[in-house]
């Protein structure tokens, strides 16, 4: 009996020893996995610690950008309050110098058209509703009364508010044939950014870019039925379907649509577009007016109107009608006018569209 006590007495102690350096191991093991959660807690802590920090520093941002920008827009609208105010001061000068300048032609027409119709009734003429367009420069092209009269006689200020030279230079290329084609107006010299102005009253017809040779172009419609083109501009200060006087300034020389000739105006007068040359009632010696009327008949409309030139596009991968108005320098809206289509059609490739 005391023999086998003997011989289970290691196997118990054995077991007894084996059993605590498996507690041993096991506490060391959970001792290990606490510490690496102590840590991995302080790491959250941390970063919610900056992430807390870096949504302050966002929101105190957006804060500061909201009140510079409410700050911005209040000092934009006075601004605009300002330029209102000087706008309409120099209107008044305007008014007051061309009254001075112009006494002659003021006192000529008082009786006459402009007192029983004001400016901003002027759209409700015939001659601002027939053949009238702000996309197309030639819209008389295609009329089928737009034919030559035998004599017609024009008052240039019966229905006119006075006469302004657009700009006084040197023309260095009139009117009539040049290197085999019509030149259909005058070429007058001037500096870039010189002042340019209307030659007589009326609207603003046009007034965009043309690719065609004219670059910057405003073309204006008199009341007495004449167009002046102005073209090469650097800037159009004046829309379509503005109220322009006699003198108004307009916009500015530049070289826009031409390479070869350097700055200047190049100026045209038409009628019903058929091209005559302003000389027939502008001194251009004396930078003055030669007779307050002129006859329109073959003789003087030597030169035929031609419409524009159609250019045409093929559709390709990505093709947007916005990105071809804005890379041909035309609208939306005339690109759906031209091609009978609507803003939201869908392009397809190879569909050829025409763009001018």
């Amino acid at each position: 009996m005391k023999f086998k006590l003997l011989l289970i007495f290691p196997f118990v102690a054995n077991s007894c020893f084996a059993q605590l350096k498996l507690d041993f191991i096991s506490f060391d093991f959970l001792k290990a996995k606490s510490n690496q959660i102590i840590v991995l807690n302080e790491r959250i802590d941390s970063l919610n610690t900056v992430i807390n920090n870096e949504r302050d520093n966002h929101n105190q941002l957006k804060y500061e950008l909201n009140s510079s920008l409410e700050t911005l827009n209040q000092e934009l609208l006075e601004i605009k309050k300002i330029l209102k105010n000087y706008q309409d001061s120099i209107e008044d000068l305007n008014k007051t110098l061309q009254e001075k300048l112009n006494p002659a032609i003021n006192s000529t027409i008082k009786d006459g058209f402009i007192d029983s119709m004001p400016a901003d009734k002027w759209s409700e003429m015939d001659v601002f509703k027939e053949n009238w367009s702000n996309t197309n420069l030639f819209p008389y092209v295609y009329s089928k009364n737009n034919k030559i009269p035998s004599s017609l006689n024009i008052r240039l200020f019966e229905q006119d508010t006075g006469f302004a030279i657009p700009f006084k230079g040197n023309v260095f290329s009139g009117f009539g044939m040049r290197r085999g084609r019509m030149h259909k107006g005058l070429d007058i010299k001037l500096q870039r950014h010189d002042t340019v102005k209307a030659c007589m009253s009326g609207i603003v017809r046009f007034a965009n870019y043309n690719s065609g040779g004219f670059g910057n172009i405003i073309i204006i419609r008199h009341l007495n039925g004449l167009e002046t083109y102005y073209a090469h501009l650097q800037k159009m200060v004046v829309k379509p379907n503005d109220i322009v006087h006699a003198g108004d300034f307009i916009g500015t020389g530049g070289t826009t649509g031409t390479k070869r000739t350097g700055p200047h105006l190049h100026f045209e007068c038409r009628w019903k577009d058929y091209p005559l040359d302003p000389r027939l009632f502008i001194d251009y010696t004396d930078f003055e007016l030669k007779s307050d009327t002129l006859l329109i008949n073959p003789k003087v409309l030597r030169a035929k109107p031609t419409p524009t030139r159609k250019k045409y596009y093929t559709i390709k991968s990505g093709d947007t009608l916005y990105g071809l108005a804005i890379r041909y320098n035309t609208s939306v809206s005339l690109l759906c006018q031209l091609n009978g289509l609507r803003k939201t059609s869908t392009l397809r490739i190879n569909q050829r569209i025409r763009i001018k």
